[in-house]
C-alpha cells in the first residue's frame, strides 16, 4: 500500500502542503479486495479503505465497510445501503441510504466528535438532523469516533439557494434563518448548559496571529483593540455550532437544518468542544451572507436586507458590542485567508473590517 502517495490528493486530507514523511498502519481489516485502515499518516490519524494500489475507495463500498473497526452504538442496526455519496467539497466522507445518511469521519481525534455529541444532546429540535446511531474506537485507552448515522433530510445547499434570490430578496428566509439558529443556541443551552466567562483574551491572543500572515491589517490594530476592550469582563458561553455559514445549512420546504456541528475543521477537538459565546455564530452567519451578496456580483442592498432579516428572526442581542467583536474578529480571519488564497478576494473581508471600525 503506497498510502503516502495517494493521500495528499484527497479532498479530506488537510495537510496537502506538508510532505508525508511517516504512515504507520495501527488497526487494519480485510474486506474482501480491500483493506480498512486506521492509520497513523506523520501525526495525525486517518480512517481509509485502500486498495491494492493504496487508494481510497472507501465511498464505493460503505455497504461492506458497515460501522468499521469500531462499535456500532444504536438501537437499530448499521443502515444496510445501497450508498450514492452526496457531492461538493468535504473533510469527511457522506453517503446516503434510504432516510439514512452516514458520515465517516477521516481525520480521526481523540475525544467523542462534536457532531456526535450535541446532536445526541438535542434530538427534539426541528432544526436539526436528529443521530441514529455512532461507531467508536478505543485506541490507547481514548474514544475515536469512526462514524455517525442521522435522519436524511431532503433540502437545499443553503448557500446555493441564497445565491439564486440575488435578483430577488432572501430577507424572508434569513428571517427563518434567524429563528432556527435561535432554536438550536436554545437547545443547546438547555442540554449542555450555559456560564459565563471572558473571551476578551483570546480575541486579542488571535489578532496578533492574523496581523502577521496579514500585514494590510497593522494599521487597524489600535481600533480593533479598542474594539475588544469594550467587551471585557465576563458574557455568557455555551455549546455553539462552531462554524456557521450559509454552506452549512439545508433549505427545506418550511425550514432550514443546521448540519456539521463538528466546529472548525483546522482547530484541534479540544477547543472546538470548549464553549463559547453564540453571538460567534451568529457572526458567521452574517459574514457569510456578506459573502453571498459579492459572489454574484456586489449586492450590498441584498445582503443588508439579508442580514437584518436573519438579525430579526434571531431576536434579541444582548451584547450589540459582543457581536462586533465576532463580526470583526471573523472578517479579520477571512483577510488573512484571502490574503494567502484568493488575493483578489480580499477587498470584501477588509471592507467590512472598515465597517465594524466606522472608517
Amino acid at each position: 500500500m503506497s498510502i503516502a502517495e495517494f493521500l495528499p490528493g484527497e479532498r479530506f486530507y488537510g495537510a496537502k502542503s506538508q510532505p508525508i514523511t511517516s504512515v504507520h498502519i495501527l488497526v487494519s481489516r480485510e474486506i474482501g479486495a480491500n483493506t480498512l485502515v486506521i492509520a497513523r499518516v506523520n501525526d495525525a490519524l486517518y480512517q481509509l479503505l485502500v486498495d491494492a494500489t493504496g487508494h481510497d475507495v472507501l465511498a464505493a463500498h460503505a455497504a461492506e465497510v458497515g460501522p468499521g473497526l469500531g462499535e456500532w452504538i444504536s438501537d437499530t442496526p448499521f443502515p444496510a445501503g445501497p450508498f450514492r455519496q452526496l457531492g461538493g467539497e468535504q473533510s469527511n466522507t457522506s453517503l446516503v441510504a434510504g432516510e439514512t445518511i452516514v458520515k465517516y469521519f477521516r481525520k480521526l481525534e481523540a475525544g467523542t466528535n462534536p457532531d456526535v455529541e450535541l446532536l445526541s444532546g438535542i434530538s427534539d429540535c426541528p432544526n436539526i438532523a436528529p443521530v441514529t446511531g455512532h461507531s467508536t474506537i478505543d485506541l490507547g485507552g481514548q474514544p475515536y469516533t469512526l462514524a455517525m448515522a442521522q435522519k436524511f433530510i431532503p433540502g437545499r445547499d443553503g448557500w446555493d439557494y441564497a445565491l439564486g434570490t440575488v435578483e430577488g430578496s432572501f430577507a424572508e428566509d434569513a428571517r427563518l434563518l434567524g429563528a432556527a439558529t435561535r432554536n438550536v443556541h436554545t437547545a443547546l443551552a438547555t442540554a449542555f448548559g450555559a456560564t459565563r466567562a471572558s473571551v476578551s483574551e483570546g480575541l486579542l491572543a488571535r489578532l496578533d496571529s492574523l496581523l502577521a500572515q496579514a500585514p494590510v491589517l497593522e494599521p487597524y490594530r489600535g481600533q480593533v483593540e479598542e474594539v475588544y476592550a469594550g467587551v471585557q469582563g465576563e458574557v455568557d458561553i455555551q455549546r455553539i455550532h462552531g462554524d456557521l455559514h450559509l454552506g452549512q445549512v439545508l433549505r427545506t420546504e418550511d425550514r432550514f437544518i443546521l448540519i456539521d456541528f463538528e466546529g472548525e475543521p483546522a482547530r484541534p477537538l479540544p477547543e472546538r468542544r470548549r464553549p463559547d459565546s453564540p453571538l460567534r455564530d451568529v457572526a458567521g452567519m452574517l459574514r457569510s451572507i456578506d459573502y453571498a451578496a459579492h459572489f454574484a456580483g456586489s449586492r450590498p442592498g441584498w445582503g443588508r436586507e439579508a442580514a437584518e432579516g436573519f438579525l430579526a428572526g434571531y431576536g434579541e442581542i444582548s451584547h450589540p458590542r459582543l457581536l462586533d467583536a465576532y463580526v470583526l474578529d471573523k472578517a479579520l480571519y477571512e483577510v488573512a485567508y484571502e490574503t494567502n488564497n484568493r488575493p483578489d478576494w480580499v477587498h470584501i473581508p477588509l471592507a467590512a473590517v472598515r465597517r465594524v471600525l466606522g472608517s
